[in-house]
């Protein structure tokens, strides 16, 4: 395969880099991504006003949709082809806020996209457990608003 990905090298500069494509580890999948949207943290990204977390080349990027290309060991949820998009936030599972179902509170959360690898690879690798199906009648462009939509309604509805 020969893949690409964007890389924010340094503030103001992006770069099209040729990236590795392996198959995914144990618990991952790899993701061939279809489209992946630019949001206002990947501007702020590329205006260096987060070169305190991301470390150059990083690959930004956490709106996307695409379809699984390759499955790893002990994923047995997901298959070729499933259409899907990925929640960007990697838990421990290990903190005491993750023991008790807040995941979203993790202690060592990771974002995607901005502390890890994000969807700006052509070829992307999860955990397994951030993806997320997508309806067969939902098209990969408009399934790439799934997150933006899904944080505005989450920071929209009442206390």
């Amino acid at each position: 395969m020969n893949a690409r990905r964007v890389a924010y090298t340094a503030a103001r500069t992006l770069t099209v880099e040729r990236a590795e494509t392996a198959p995914p580890p144990d618990g991952h999948v790899r993701i061939d991504v279809a489209y992946t949207g630019i949001c206002g943290t990947d501007l702020h990204v590329y205006h260096g006003a987060m070169d305190e977390r991301v470390n150059p080349p990083g690959v930004l990027g956490q709106e996307m949709s695409g379809r699984i290309g390759q499955v790893g060991a002990h994923v047995t949820e997901w298959q070729a082809g499933d259409a899907v998009t990925v929640m960007p936030l990697a838990s421990c599972g290990q903190c005491p806020a993750c023991r008790a179902g807040h995941t979203h509170n993790c202690r060592r959360l990771v974002f995607l996209g901005i502390d890890a690898v994000g969807s700006m690879p052509t070829s992307w690798t999860v955990q397994a457990d951030t993806v997320v199906r997508l309806p067969h009648s939902m098209r990969l462009d408009h399934a790439t608003l799934v997150e933006p939509t899904a944080v505005a309604v989450h920071d929209s509805s009442p206390a």
